[in-house]
């Protein structure tokens, strides 16, 4: 009885190590950005200088020069996540004040931005933000 208790002992001590590893390992494979109204649409990414950084009640955005042809705004609406659009906000003002590049990750055909100010036109809702070197 006691070897098989021992056996087991030994057997989970094994295996949930792995299994949290396992867990751990999936959980940090980064995973690309879509529009949730339209997984099928492809996202795209431009890379631009930051000249313009803005807050709004509804909204963070960055402009850009240049522009992704007519699109030189690229913003998260607030509305839909307050400390999501911090983080993008965070990311715009850093580039900016550090005078280099970001990668802005949006979906083309995305216009649901209208809803809080980023006119379709001219404005993309950003799915992704990244300081380049």
């Amino acid at each position: 009885m006691f070897k098989r208790y021992s056996r087991f002992n030994r057997f989970v001590m094994i295996l949930v190590p792995l299994f949290v590893l396992v867990v751990l390992l999936v959980a940090s494979v980064p995973t690309q950005a879509g529009n949730p109204a339209d997984p099928a649409a492809p996202t795209v990414s431009f890379i631009c200088t930051p000249i313009g950084v803005a807050e709004f009640t509804t909204r963070v955005h960055v402009r850009c020069n240049p522009a992704d042809g007519a699109i030189a705004y690229f913003a998260y609406c607030s509305a839909n996540n307050s400390s999501t659009a911090a983080r993008f906000l965070s990311v715009f003002i850093a580039a900016k004040a550090t005078g280099k590049n970001i990668a802005v990750y949006y979906t083309a055909s995305d216009t649901s931005g209208t809803a809080c100010g980023c006119s379709s036109g001219d404005c993309r809702v950003v799915t992704g933000a990244e300081i380049q070197q």
